[in-house]
């Protein structure tokens, strides 16, 4: 009976047209989460546009408006930090991105699992100091970096494909790592899903083993009055992150 309720709550709400494009989006979502790989599941991603984002195939936080305090970090920090090589992994389709790659002057790699994404991304934006090439970053060997930025990716992935990220990157010849968490109270619990997946993690509480004391900067990377979970991204050497996660 709620269940049959809360589809009469959605068809007022939403409309008959809007409603049956939710329900067989959820069916997708759904089917993605049964895929093989990692990269079968991402592609699904993409290629049905499941994060909804009308701006960014990449999502709403790649939406040039919801990256606006973090670009211009990134601007006034690459410089300080004499940031000459940036790798950006997952890179997804370069939406925001190219707004602070023409304020900086450094070698920017844009890696992404879609193949897809990477051939377009070098179709409409390579040049002698902007490329993309196809990879996983929890296996596959990245380029040697100042800066390694990891947004919006770890809360898509399993324990243990973070832990193979983590491995992965211990190998890495890199300065920073500049990645997401999220921002909790002292009762958050990190859960484990599957690869593809979304939850909030906050990376410095069991089993992520990072440490606040390790932080030497962090910015905000939400919108000011948007309603989801603060979140910021934080930037940490490399010889301060852990090269693998509990139970692992």
């Amino acid at each position: 009976m709620q269940y049959f309720k809360k589809i009469i709550n959605h068809l007022k709400n939403l409309g008959l047209v809007k409603l049956i494009a939710l329900i067989v989006k959820k069916l997708k979502y759904k089917q993605m989460l049964k895929a093989e790989s990692l990269e079968d599941r991402f592609n699904m991603i993409y290629e049905d546009n499941l994060w909804s984002s009308e701006e960014s195939i990449s999502g709403e936080g790649s939406e040039v408006a919801y990256t606006e305090n973090l670009r211009h970090w990134l601007i006034k920090k690459i410089d300080e930090l004499d940031i000459k090589k940036l790798v950006d992994a997952p890179c997804g389709d370069f939406n925001w991105m190219k707004h602070v790659t023409k304020e900086v002057d450094i070698e920017y790699l844009g890696i992404d699992i879609v193949q897809d994404i990477i051939v377009t991304n070098n179709s409409l934006y390579k040049n002698s100091n902007i490329s993309f090439n196809v990879g996983n970053l929890c296996k596959d060997a990245l380029p040697t970096c100042d800066l390694l930025m990891v947004r919006d990716c770890l809360f898509h992935l399993s324990f243990e494909d973070i832990n193979n990220f983590l491995i992965n990157i211990s190998n890495l010849e890199y300065k920073y790592l500049f990645t997401t968490s999220h921002i909790f109270e002292s009762s958050h619990i990190n859960l484990d899903i599957i690869s593809g997946d979304f939850r909030y993690i906050d990376l410095f509480k069991e089993p992520f083993n990072f440490r606040k004391a390790d932080v030497i900067d962090r910015v905000d990377d939400v919108p000011e009055n948007h309603s989801s979970r603060l979140r910021e991204m934080v930037l940490i050497k490399k010889q301060n992150v852990p090269t693998s996660i509990s139970n692992f």
